[in-house]
């Protein structure tokens, strides 16, 4: 019973989140499409620095017992702070994820565009609307290489978890088909463009994060203590909040950029575990590196021509 009850916890419940930016504060054209990928590596610090606190004070513990000749005992306390640590890393593991992403711009304005994202564990939908813009005219005065502007957007992204339970499925114990788990990011993206070489841009962001769990196997955990004795409760849903920033660049020209960034914040996650509030969250980091690529000029608009110089024969056409 409660092996199968652990299995279950470790492979529904993921905090986990791809947390990457890859996109500044100003919009694509109308008719402009970007075409993204991108790998990023998600690292717990806070409960890995937690983990080896424990290792360390615990490897003291038991020197000092060897030393006197006293058996060693771990205090409930510690063993309870132990399993939460262990919980932790296990529902949100470091590791690499994968993602591609397509954008679209969608107003004459130049202040709106939308994307989609495939990750290694979700699918998500953004839009991204432009509040502030300023720098030179974006017009055909000077080519995009020369252009240098600022601005401020507003974003909001859905996300749809695509995880599901191999494990439990394969020990035929109980199957999960009501699993799931939604995130709702909203971002404000500031960027600085320096033509269209070099560009700066960071993001503050808020993640909201609900796991729902198949109530079949809430409810078979519900009696598994009478079985094992063990208090294996499991709860019908699980919220969890990001409070964070990605800062990064873009270096390229034209229609190629390479993105770098990094992305660092706090989570929290307190769900009702094995009879007691958890501890989940911690601090997170998130570096990623990708490459951005896109057409120079907006589908049914005419590639800008050298400008003409005054008096020639083209200036008066």
């Amino acid at each position: 019973m409660r092996l199968p009850l652990l299995l279950a916890l470790l492979t529904t419940t993921g905090c986990a989140s791809t947390l990457s930016t890859m996109q500044t504060a100003k919009p694509l054209a109308r008719g402009q499409f970007q075409v993204s990928g991108a790998t990023g590596a998600f690292a717990p610090v806070g409960q890995l620095g937690a983990l080896i606190d424990q290792g360390i004070a615990q490897g003291k513990a038991i020197k000092r017992a060897v030393e006197s000749g006293e058996p060693y005992q771990l205090p409930e306390s510690e063993a309870q702070r132990l399993l939460g640590v262990g919980l932790a890393l296990a529902v949100a593991p470091p590791g690499a994820s994968n993602e591609l992403m397509v954008r679209a711009g969608l107003l004459d304005s130049n202040s709106l565009d939308v994307g989609l994202r495939l990750s290694s564990t979700s699918l998500r939908f953004d839009g991204k609307l432009r509040l502030v813009h300023g720098g030179d005219p974006e017009d055909d005065s000077l080519p995009d290489y020369r252009r240098k502007s600022y601005d401020l957007a507003l974003g909001v992204g859905l996300s749809r978890h695509l995880f599901k339970s191999p494990v439990l499925d394969a020990l035929e114990i109980v199957q999960i088909d009501e699993f799931s788990r939604w995130d709702l990011e909203v971002p404000i993206y500031l960027s600085l463009d320096l033509g269209d070489i070099f560009k700066l841009y960071g993001a503050p962001k808020y993640i909201y994060s609900s796991t729902s769990l198949d109530s079949r196997l809430v409810d078979y955990s519900n009696s598994g203590q009478d079985v094992s004795g063990f208090d294996v409760r499991l709860p019908a849903q699980v919220s969890s909040h990001f409070v964070g920033a990605s800062v990064g660049f873009a270096l390229g020209f034209r229609y190629v950029h390479l993105f770098a960034e990094i992305t660092a914040g706090y989570s929290s996650c307190r769900p009702v575990l094995f009879g007691q509030e958890r501890d989940l969250g911690g601090a997170i980091l998130y570096p990623a590196v990708g490459l951005a690529i896109k057409n120079p000029f907006p589908l049914g608009s005419r590639t800008p021509s050298a400008p003409q110089s005054p008096g020639s024969p083209e200036s008066f056409l």
